[in-house]
């Protein structure tokens, strides 16, 4: 199998999120962890790299996001969470925005990798996936958002995340779909 030339960017698949006894806990996660992993193993044995995004509370001064919410994940909520099979030295970028783009250099890193598909999963659609699919995007690279190897909130917010992303910035696909034509 040749060299694949897309990355996998694995959006906040973190305690925080995951973990059922987290107060930001998605019950959504856990359906969607065997699909992440199948898409995780797919993309390391086609030797695509696979970025993991952790988010973390802001360290930076005028950061919104405390404005926004009054407790962000720190310390041990910011562990991939365990049930991710995750490479044994993983590629992580800590965020502390909605895009996994923003301040972190990884746009830099997948250019230099030449780099030009992005393929995401995790959560949450409707924030920090769509955003870090939005400003790929814009920054030049072809998203593709694997649909039922992320969640949301709620369903509602999942489905309207996905009808946006689909209709102006990127492909919206199935794990299966993204599997049986994997570049």
């Amino acid at each position: 199998m040749p060299e694949a030339r897309y990355a996998l960017l694995v959006i906040d698949a973190q305690n925080y999120f995951f973990e059922p006894a987290s107060s930001a806990y998605l019950p959504a996660s856990s359906a969607i962890v065997p699909r992440m992993n199948r898409l995780i193993a797919a993309a390391v044995t086609g030797g695509a790299p696979v970025f993991f995004t952790v988010h973390r509370a802001p360290t930076e001064p005028g950061n919104l996001m405390t404005v926004r919410y009054k407790r962000l994940p720190s310390g041990r909520e910011c562990d991939l969470w365990r049930g991710i099979s995750a490479p044994p030295k993983p590629i992580l970028i800590e965020k502390e925005h909605y895009s996994a783009f923003h301040r972190t250099g990884l746009a830099a890193r997948l250019r230099r990798r030449g780099i030009r598909d992005i393929v995401l999963c995790g959560a949450m659609t409707h924030l920090c996936v769509d955003t870090t699919a939005r400003h790929g995007f814009m920054l030049g690279f072809k998203p593709v958002v694997v649909a039922d190897a992320c969640c949301s909130k709620t369903p509602a917010f999942h489905r309207a995340a996905l009808l946006a992303l689909g209709h102006g910035f990127a492909e919206v696909t199935t794990t299966q779909g993204w599997l049986s034509h994997a570049r």
